[in-house]
């Protein structure tokens, strides 16, 4: 966890950004993709507290943001037509069971769509081995995702098992991406379109190979709002952490963290937010 000092420093710097972002009025027309992995109690980074969740979804709703599925996203700006301002899309990486038993209850309380990437692979299994400090976590089962898709949840692919892509075979490669999103497809019964980079790592054999596999639009770790003109294949999102106040999330919905994050990854390695 930031200090205290680190944390005020950091939350000035973002309440610049917005303000700078409001009085320029960027992005009006733009969507702006959050994302989560877990939602537990669990003292951990990628870990948002129920609790926390709830007051973030209910911010949403009483601040005028305008819910969006992705799908809804892609037929938006692919027909050439403008979002609602203030649209905002929910995300999941890797598919962890409270995903289910601790978001799932909460995004149907306030009628939010969302849409959960999942490392195919693991789904119905006893581990969801993904994050990098953090082993024995569960997964979803077949059975919630396809009782969550039956209550608005979409749900994208993530591949099979986590892989770094860009250092992947061609073979190994064209199967992560095929094939998670096949084996989802078998399991609920209605075709995938979206693709999440774990990770967020991505390069241009990476992106032909999710094009390959037919799908129309693929989420990065990038920040940044989403606007018509951003290539589908390449959509930023904005990462929500354990520790953001709700006057972190509502300087993150204004992009206020956008250039911070984007100095970070450039930091420490492209394309990556973990």
């Amino acid at each position: 966890m930031r200090s205290r000092v680190a944390r005020l420093g950091r939350r000035a710097a973002a309440e610049v950004t917005a303000f700078a972002s409001r009085v320029r009025g960027v992005n009006r027309h733009a969507a702006r993709i959050i994302y989560y992995h877990r939602i537990d109690t669990e003292e951990h980074r990628s870990c948002v507290a129920p609790k926390a969740f709830a007051e973030q979804m209910e911010l949403l709703r009483s601040e005028g943001w305008q819910p969006i599925g992705l799908d809804s996203l892609h037929r938006t700006f692919a027909g050439g037509n403008r979002v609602a301002e203030r649209s905002v899309a929910i995300t999941f990486d890797d598919g962890f069971a409270d995903n289910y038993t601790r978001a799932f209850p909460i995004l149907t309380r306030l009628e939010m769509p969302a849409t959960i990437f999942l490392t195919a692979g693991f789904i119905g299994r006893d581990e969801l081995p993904v994050l990098r400090d953090r082993r024995g976590v569960p997964p979803l089962t077949w059975e919630q995702v396809a009782e969550m898709a039956r209550h608005g949840v979409d749900f994208g692919a993530h591949t099979l098992s986590h892989p770094e892509l860009t250092a992947s075979e061609d073979l190994a490669l064209e199967g992560e991406i095929t094939g998670s999103r096949r084996l989802i497809e078998q399991h609920l019964g209605r075709r995938i379109t979206g693709f999440c980079y774990p990770r967020g790592r991505f390069d241009d054999r990476v992106v032909a190979a999710v094009k390959r596999a037919g799908f129309g639009w693929a989420c990065t770790t990038r920040p940044g709002a989403v606007a018509a003109t951003t290539d589908p294949f390449e959509w930023p999102r904005t990462f929500i952490a354990r520790d953001d106040t709700l006057a972190d999330f509502r300087l993150k919905l204004e992009g206020g963290f956008d250039l911070l994050h984007t100095l970070r990854q450039a930091r420490v390695a492209p394309a990556s937010a973990r």
